[in-house]
C-alpha cells in the first residue's frame, strides 16, 4: 500500500464506513467521560469485552467518579476488582485517581495523561483521542496486527521496534475530526475481522489494499513470538471451618493483599499431606488431623502453572492470636475468619473461587455418603 495522503484518506474513509455499519454496542461507547473511558481501557487490558461489560458498569456503580475512587480504601477497590486479574492495574487506578482528584481534572495532553500511574502510550492515546480529540493513534495488539498485515510486515508483534513502526504508519491516517472514532474502528476491525487465526478477509474493508491478504497466508503476519516455557509449581492448601467461617490468610504467594486459604510449597519427593500438617502447625499453631483430599486444582498466572492439592481436615490445640510471625511464609501474616458470603466482600482471586467451588462439591458428596463408624482417611 502506498503511503500517499490520498491513500491515507482512502483507508480512513473505508474504516469509518465499516465501523458505522458493524461496530458493537458497548456501554462505554455511550459516553465521552474520561473517567469512564479510562476505566474501560484499563479493564480491557488482558481481559475480554464479554467479561468486562458487566464489571465496568458494576465498578462505576460502586465508584461513580474519579473522586469517589480516590477516596476509597485500596482493599475495597481490590475486592471490586477480584476475578479480573493483573491486580497492579487496580492499584495504579487508585494512585492515578488520587492524582486526578488532587489536580481537579484529567490532563488534556498526551504527556499529562502518560504521567499518571499505569498509563502508557496506548491508554493515553485512547483516552486522549476519544475524550479530548487528540489525533494520536492508539496502538494495541489488534492495531499491530491490522497494520502488519496491511503493509505485509513479518515483524515480531510485541517488539518495541514493531510498536514504533506501526505507530509511525498509523499516525498519518488519524483524522483531525473524530480521531477517537477512527482509533476504535481500527481496534474493532482487529477484534472482529482481522483476527489472529482465521481472519475474515472477505468481510474486510481494506482487503483490496492488504499485502498479507494478497499473499494468501495472512495468518503469518505479524510474526508470533515464541511462547514462554511454562513453570509448574506444586502447592498444598488446607480449607477448614471454625463454626460457620473459613480460616483464611493474607496471600503472600499469588497476589499480595488478597485473602486466600493457607498455601505451602511442595518440593520434589515431599508428600502433600505431610507438608500441610507441618505448615499448618507453624502458621496456625494447631495440628491438622483426619485429613481428607478434596481436589487437585490447576491455576495459571502468566507463565506459571500452579498445581494445588486441596485438603480439608479437623484441628487440635488453641486458637492462635490474630497476628503471629510465620516461619512458613517468611513474614507476618494476618489470619482471618470469614463466611463464604463475607469472602466476596474482600479482595480475592480466581484460585479462591476454585477452592470454594471444590470444597462445596466435596461437602455435597460427603453429605450423601452413608454414615460410617470406621477410622478417618489419612492421605499421604
Amino acid at each position: 500500500m502506498e503511503g500517499s495522503r490520498e491513500s491515507a484518506r482512502d483507508v480512513s474513509r473505508r474504516l469509518a464506513y465499516w465501523y458505522r455499519a458493524h461496530k458493537r454496542v458497548l456501554p462505554w461507547r455511550r459516553t465521552n467521560d474520561p473517567y469512564a473511558i479510562w476505566l474501560s481501557e484499563v479493564m480491557l487490558q488482558q481481559t475480554t469485552v464479554e467479561v468486562i461489560a458487566p464489571r465496568w458498569e458494576r465498578f462505576l456503580s460502586r465508584f461513580p467518579s474519579v473522586e469517589a475512587l480516590a477516596r476509597a480504601p485500596e482493599r475495597e477497590i481490590l475486592a471490586e476488582w477480584s476475578g479480573l486479574g493483573y491486580y497492579a492495574r487496580a492499584r495504579n487506578l487508585h494512585r492515578a485517581a488520587k492524582d486526578v482528584a488532587l489536580a481537579g481534572a484529567f490532563p488534556r495532553t498526551l504527556e499529562g495523561l502518560k504521567a499518571l500511574p499505569g498509563v502508557g502510550s496506548y491508554t493515553a492515546a485512547a483516552v486522549g483521542s476519544i475524550c479530548f480529540g487528540i489525533p494520536e493513534p492508539a496502538v494495541d495488539g489488534n492495531v499491530v496486527r491490522v497494520f502488519c498485515r496491511l503493509h505485509g510486515l513479518r515483524l515480531e508483534a510485541k517488539a518495541p521496534a514493531t510498536l514504533a513502526r506501526v505507530r509511525a504508519l498509523a499516525r498519518p491516517l488519524v483524522p483531525a475530526r473524530n480521531p477517537g472514532g477512527h482509533n476504535q474502528a481500527v481496534m474493532e476491525l482487529g477484534a472482529l475481522v482481522c483476527t489472529p487465526r482465521a481472519p475474515r478477509c472477505g468481510a474486510c474493508p481494506l482487503r483490496t489494499l492488504c499485502r498479507a491478504a494478497a499473499s494468501g497466508k495472512p495468518e503469518g503476519f505479524p510474526r508470533r513470538p515464541r511462547p514462554a516455557t511454562p513453570k509448574t509449581i506444586h502447592l498444598v492448601a488446607g480449607i477448614v471451618e471454625r463454626g460457620k467461617k473459613i480460616l483464611l490468610v493474607e496471600d503472600k504467594t499469588l497476589v499480595k493483599g488478597h485473602v486466600c486459604v493457607p498455601l505451602f510449597p511442595v518440593r520434589g519427593g515431599q508428600r502433600s499431606a505431610n507438608v500441610l500438617r507441618r505448615g499448618w502447625e507453624r502458621v496456625v499453631r494447631r495440628s491438622a488431623i483426619s485429613l481428607e483430599a478434596v481436589a487437585t486444582l490447576r491455576h495459571s498466572v502468566l507463565e506459571r502453572r500452579y498445581l494445588i492439592s486441596l485438603f480439608t481436615f479437623k484441628e487440635e490445640s488453641p486458637v492462635p492470636p490474630l497476628r503471629r510471625p510465620l516461619a512458613a511464609l517468611g513474614s507476618e501474616q494476618k489470619i482471618i475468619l470469614l463466611s463464604p458470603l463475607q469472602i466476596t466482600r474482600h479482595a480475592h482471586g480466581g484460585l479462591m473461587l476454585k477452592v470454594l467451588a471444590a470444597w462445596r462439591a466435596h461437602r455435597a458428596v460427603v453429605r450423601r455418603r452413608p454414615k460410617e463408624s470406621g477410622r478417618g482417611e489419612q492421605p499421604r
